[in-house]
């Protein structure tokens, strides 16, 4: 499956009420009505299809940046950074570049993932993108 395709699919997901309303948490989905950026919430079942759809850890490395100075609204904001060339893809950056906050993606973590998600597995299937 082709990276763009993956990322369109996802993007749509991210502006469908009934979508938000299964896969993002209730404290994210409050943030996401309030700021009216649809991709709040949705950053690491996100960062996780895309990795599972598109070579896992043979390609990625998972990033995650800890609430630096608040700005991730008390969670954690993940990404992923591609190990052949450290671009960092991040679909749902706009969450804080929409409010004026460059991501400081220099100061995260390289994390794992080991089980499949509940949040990536339903975000796939909702999206159209199939089952992780």
């Amino acid at each position: 499956m082709e990276l763009e395709y993956i990322i369109e699919q996802l993007q749509k997901a991210f502006d469908t009420e009934s979508i938000k309303e299964i896969v993002v948490d209730s404290h994210w989905l409050t943030i996401n009505k309030e700021n009216g950026i649809n991709s709040t919430g949705f950053c690491f079942a996100a960062s996780e299809v895309i990795y599972r759809l598109t070579g896992g850890s043979e390609i990625w490395t998972v990033k995650r940046l800890v609430n630096i100075d608040n700005l991730w609204n008390g969670g954690t904001h993940y990404f992923l950074e591609k190990k052949s060339n450290k671009e960092i893809l991040d679909i749902t950056s706009d969450q804080y570049t929409k409010r004026g906050i460059a991501v400081p993606y220099e100061l995260a973590k390289g994390t794992g993932l080991r089980n499949i998600s509940k949040k990536a597995r339903l975000l796939a299937e909702l999206s159209g993108l199939g089952k992780l």
